[in-house]
C-alpha cells in the first residue's frame, strides 16, 4: 500500500460563473424555492450572491444542495414575488417592476422555449392588468402608454412559442384566453367569441379537464356580457358634460340568440361533468343557467332551473316554514352567539358549495318576489340569514372558489371560479331581504328594518379593508366599489318608497332626492330637510347618477301624490317614464302610475266641476289640460298590456286599472278579485288596502254586509300604514277628541273609508255608531287637510 496516498478531487457544490451567465441552466420552474430563499436570504444581509466573488459580510455558509439562480430564472419569477392585491399601496410598484423585469428577461440572448414563452405569457397578463385597471387610459401613469401593442405582441410570440414545442400546450390555452380577453377590451366581440370557440374545438380528450371548463366559463361570460365602453372614456368626461347629458346611457341589451347560446354552452358543461362524473361542476352548470335565466328575465324557465339546481344541493323547503329564532333570557350572563342554523336546514362545509348555496338562494329569493310567492320567499331567506349568521363568507373571502375535479383514475388540477365579492354579498343580502318584504304595514316593517340596518352596515363595512387576491386587477376594484355604491342607493330608494307608503313624510323628505329640472321655487320651499340631497350626493360621487335619474323622478312622482299634489305627480311621472329605459319596470310603473292619477282627476273633475282643485294642496302647480277622457283610455290599455308578464305587483296594478278603465261592472269585479289573489299572495297590504277600498265601492248599494267587512280591513291596513313604533306615541301622533284615539297612517284612504262607514251606519239608523264615526271623520279631516297644506308657505311661516 501507499504510504502517501494522492487525496481525491474535491466535489463541486456550486456551479461555475459561466454557467450562470452563458444560459446553461435548469429549465425546470416548478422547483424554485430554495433558490429563491437563497436570494430572498442574501438580499436581505445586503449583497448579491456570486460564486466567484465572495460576500464581504457574514453570511451564513450555504447548504450542499443550493445553487445561485440563473439571471432568465430570477427575472421570470420576479411577477409572483413581487405581486400584490390591486388595493395594496405597492401594487403599481409591483406592476412596474414586473413589466421591467420580464422585458430584461425577454432582451437576454439564447433563452430556452420555456422560459422564453413564459416570459411572454407573464408580460401578456400583467398588460391585461394594466388594461383593465385603466392605466393606459390615464395621462397620470406615463409607464403604461402604449401597453396596448406590448400585449399584442407578446401573445403574438407566445402563440408561435406555444406552438412550435408541444410541450408547451398549456401556454396556447392561456394564450388564447388572454387573446380572447384583449379583443372583447378593444369591442371585437364577435372575434373575441370565435377565438373561444376555437379554442374549445381545438382541446383533445387528453387535455386536463378545467382547461376546457375555463374556457367554456369565459363564452359564457362574453356571450352574457355586452359590451360597455372602457375606463377611460368615462373618466374623461367633465362634470358639466355629465350634468348636460340628462339622458342616461340605454344600456345594451343581451340579444336572445346570445341568451340561447349561452345556455347551450352551460348545459354542454353539465353534460360533461355528468359523463365524468365532476359532480361541483354539475352545481356550478346548474347555477349558471339559473343565473342567465334570472338576468335575461326569462322567469318561465326559472322554476324549473331552481329546482333542478336546489335538488343537486340537497336544498328542499316548505312553504311558509319560517322558524323563529329562540330568545334568550335576560341577564343569564352568556354572551351572545350567533344563532345556530336549524335542523331542517343544511349547513355547508365545502367553500364551493357554500358560495353556490348562497347565489341560488338569492336568486330564489328574487325570482319568486318576482312571481309574487311570499310563502316561497319566507323559508329561503331564514337559510339564507342562517347561513350568513354562521359566517359562511369566510369560507372563500376573496371572491374565489376551487371545483375539485377528481375521476376514478387520479385527481386533476381544481377550477378556480370567480363568485361575487362575498362584501358584495353580505351588504346585497339587505337588499334582497327589504325588497322581498313587501308588507309595510305595522310598527316596525320588516322591509323598512332591514333598508334600516343595511344603510348602517355599509357605513361600517365601507371603512374596512376588501380582501382581494394577488392576481386581481385594479378593474375589480373599481368593480366592487361600483357595485356596493349602487347597493347603498338601492337601499335608500327601499328606505323611500316604505316612507311614503306609510306616510312618514319627515323620513321621506329626509333620505329623498331632488332630481334636476323637476322642482319648483315653492317645492323648494317644500322639501327642505338636513338629509335633503343625501342620495342624489350619493349618486354623484360615485357617478351612478344616470342609472337612478328615473328612480329619482319616480320617488318624487310618489310624494307629490301622497302630499295631494296632482300637476307636479303628473310631471315626475312623465319625467320617470322619459328617463327611465324603454319597458323596464320603472318604465312602466310611472306609467301606469300616470295612468291611475288621471283616472283619478278625471273622476273628480266630472264630479266636482270647476272645484276639483278643493282640498288638494294650494302650493301645486297648474293642471295641464292635454288629455281627454278617449285619450286615457287608448294609453291606459297599452299600459294594462305592458303589465301583463311584469310580476305580481304590476300585474295586480294592470288588473286594477282594466277594472277602472271597463264599462261593465262584472270585468271590474273579475279584475279587482284577481288583484286581490296577487296582492294576497304577495302580502302586500299596501296595495291590497287599495283593492278592497274599490271592490268595497261596488257592494256598497247592493251587499251592504260584505261591504263593512272589506271596509274595516281596508281601515284596519290603512291605519297600520303609519303606525308609531311603540303604543306610548300612539296618543301624541294624533291628538283624540272625547277619549278617542284614531291612528292617522294613510290619513286620504281613512277619511275615505270612514265617510263610506257613516253612509252604512246612517242607512241602518245606528245613531251611538253614527255620533262616533262623526267624531273619527272630523280627526281624519284635520290630518288630511294638514297633509295638503304640508310644506306650504303658510304652513312653513307658521312653523
Amino acid at each position: 500500500m501507499n504510504e502517501n496516498p494522492r487525496p481525491l478531487k474535491r466535489q463541486r457544490i456550486q456551479p461555475a460563473l459561466s454557467m450562470a451567465s452563458d444560459g446553461g441552466y435548469s429549465s425546470d420552474l416548478t422547483s424554485l424555492t430554495s433558490s429563491s430563499d437563497s436570494v430572498l436570504r442574501s438580499a436581505m444581509l445586503g449583497c448579491t450572491p456570486s460564486p466567484a466573488k465572495p460576500c464581504s459580510q457574514t453570511m451564513p455558509e450555504l447548504e450542499p444542495d443550493l445553487k445561485p439562480l440563473p439571471p432568465a430564472v430570477l427575472l421570470v419569477s420576479l411577477p409572483s414575488i413581487l405581486a400584490h392585491p390591486p388595493n395594496h399601496k405597492y401594487y403599481v410598484h409591483s406592476l412596474v417592476l414586473s413589466l421591467s423585469a420580464l422585458r430584461r428577461c425577454l432582451a437576454m440572448p439564447a433563452l430556452l422555449p420555456d422560459i422564453e414563452c413564459r416570459a411572454w405569457t407573464g408580460l401578456a397578463e400583467l398588460g391585461m392588468r394594466v388594461i383593465a385597471g385603466g392605466f393606459s387610459q390615464s395621462e397620470e401613469h406615463v409607464w403604461a402608454r402604449g401597453i396596448e401593442s406590448e400585449v399584442e405582441k407578446a401573445l403574438s410570440k407566445g402563440s408561435i412559442i406555444a406552438q412550435k414545442h408541444p410541450s408547451l400546450r398549456a401556454y396556447r390555452h392561456q394564450l388564447a384566453l388572454l387573446q380572447a380577453q384583449l379583443s372583447q377590451w378593444q369591442h371585437k366581440t364577435r372575434f373575441a367569441r370565435n377565438q373561444i370557440r376555437n379554442l374549445i374545438s381545438s382541446l383533445t380528450p387528453s387535455d386536463p379537464p378545467h382547461i376546457l371548463y375555463s374556457a367554456q366559463l369565459a363564452l359564457v361570460t362574453l356571450l352574457t356580457s355586452p359590451v360597455s365602453p372602457t375606463k377611460g372614456s368615462a373618466q374623461t368626461q367633465s362634470l358639466p358634460e355629465k350634468l348636460q347629458n340628462r339622458t342616461p346611457p340605454a344600456s345594451p341589451r343581451i340579444s336572445p340568440q346570445d341568451v340561447h347560446a349561452a345556455l347551450d354552452v352551460a348545459q354542454e358543461m353539465e353534460d360533461r361533468a355528468v359523463a365524468q362524473t365532476h359532480n361541483q361542476v354539475i352545481i356550478l352548470a346548474r347555477v349558471l343557467r339559473t343565473r342567465i335565466l334570472v338576468a335575461a328575465g326569462m322567469w318561465a324557465d326559472v322554476r324549473e332551473a331552481l329546482q333542478r339546481s336546489e335538488a343537486v344541493l340537497g336544498l328542499s323547503y316548505e312553504p311558509a316554514s319560517t322558524p323563529k329564532p329562540r330568545k334568550t333570557a335576560k341577564g343569564d350572563g352568556q354572551t351572545q352567539q350567533p344563532p345556530p342554523i336549524p335542523e331542517q336546514f343544511i349547513t355547508f362545509e365545502n367553500p364551493f358549495e357554500a358560495a353556490m348555496a348562497v347565489h341560488l338562494l338569492m336568486l330564489s329569493i328574487v325570482y319568486y318576489t318576482h312571481s309574487a310567492e311570499a310563502a316561497e320567499v319566507s323559508p329561503r331567506l331564514s337559510h339564507l340569514h342562517a347561513l350568513l349568521d354562521s359566517e359562511v363568507l369566510d369560507k372563500f373571502p376573496e371572491g374565489y372558489v376551487e371545483a375539485g375535479l377528481i375521476d376514478a383514475s387520479s385527481s386533476r388540477p381544481s377550477l378556480v371560479v370567480q363568485v361575487t365579492h362575498p362584501r358584495i354579498l353580505f351588504l346585497l343580502a339587505f337588499l334582497v331581504s327589504s325588497a322581498s318584504k313587501r308588507d309595510a304595514v305595522g310598527r316596525k316593517p320588516k322591509r323598512k328594518v332591514f333598508a334600516t340596518e343595511g344603510l348602517n352596515t355599509w357605513e361600517t363595512e365601507a371603512t374596512r379593508e376588501i380582501s382581494f387576491c394577488a392576481w386581481a386587477s385594479a378593474g375589480d376594484v373599481q368593480e366592487v366599489e361600483e357595485r356596493l355604491a349602487r347597493i347603498k342607493a338601492d337601499l335608500l330608494s327601499e328606505l323611500i318608497a316604505v316612507s311614503i307608503m306609510r306616510s312618514e313624510f319627515d323620513v321621506a323628505e329626509d333620505v329623498c332626492i331632488r332630481p334636476l329640472g323637476l322642482h319648483s321655487p315653492i317645492a323648494l320651499t317644500t322639501f327642505v330637510g338636513q338629509n335633503l340631497n343625501k342620495l342624489i350626493a350619493h349618486t354623484r360621487t360615485y357617478d351612478i347618477f344616470p342609472l337612478f335619474a328615473a328612480r329619482v323622478a319616480l320617488h318624487h312622482a310618489h310624494l307629490a301624490h301622497a302630499l295631494m299634489r296632482p300637476a307636479r305627480a303628473l310631471r315626475c311621472y312623465r319625467a320617470a317614464a322619459y328617463h327611465a329605459e324603454p319597458e323596464s319596470f320603472v318604465h312602466i310603473a310611472a306609467l301606469a302610475a300616470e295612468t291611475a292619477l288621471c283616472i283619478g282627476v278625471q273622476r273628480r273633475r266630472a264630479l266636482m266641476g270647476g272645484a276639483w282643485r278643493q282640498g288638494l294642496s294650494e302650493s301645486d302647480e297648474p293642471w295641464p289640460d292635454d288629455e281627454t277622457a278617449q285619450t286615457v283610455v287608448e294609453s291606459g290599455m297599452e299600459v294594462v298590456k305592458m303589465c301583463r308578464g311584469m310580476g305580481g305587483s304590476l300585474e295586480a296594478v294592470g288588473h286594477v286599472l282594466e277594472a277602472c278603465l271597463t264599462a261593465e261592472i262584472l270585468k271590474a269585479k273579475q279584475h279587482l278579485k284577481q288583484a286581490l289573489e296577487m296582492a294576497t299572495k304577495a302580502q302586500d297590504n299596501h296595495l291590497r288596502a287599495l283593492v278592497l277600498a274599490l271592490i268595497a265601492a261596488h257592494y256598497l248599494h247592493t251587499a251592504g254586509d260584505h261591504a263593512r267587512t272589506m271596509l274595516q280591513t281596508c281601515e284596519q291596513l290603512a291605519a297600520g300604514l303609519g303606525a308609531p313604533a311603540t303604543k306610548d306615541t300612539l296618543s301624541a301622533a294624533t291628538p283624540g277628541s272625547q277619549g278617542a284615539i284614531v291612528p292617522v297612517g294613510n290619513a286620504p284612504l281613512g277619511l275615505w273609508v270612514g265617510e263610506r262607514f257613516l253612509e252604512l251606519f246612517k242607512r241602518a239608523g245606528k245613531e251611538s255608531r253614527v255620533q262616533k264615526q262623526t267624531v273619527v271623520n272630523a280627526q281624519l279631516s284635520k290630518a288630511v287637510t294638514d297633509l295638503a297644506r304640508r310644506g306650504s308657505p303658510a304652513d312653513s311661516q307658521g312653523s
